[in-house]
């Protein structure tokens, strides 16, 4: 329990962070084009 409580306090600040998962990120259609079109050539 104490390192759970040292591991939740060192980490509260980089929550933000650590959540934010690439798989759930939109991209505009415009960039998702662009990256398309680079990968093509």
């Amino acid at each position: 329990m104490e390192e759970l409580v040292k591991f939740t306090l060192l980490t509260r600040d980089c929550a933000d962070h650590l959540v934010d998962r690439y798989s759930e990120q939109r991209e505009s259609a415009e960039a998702l084009s662009k990256r398309v079109n680079l990968r093509s050539i």
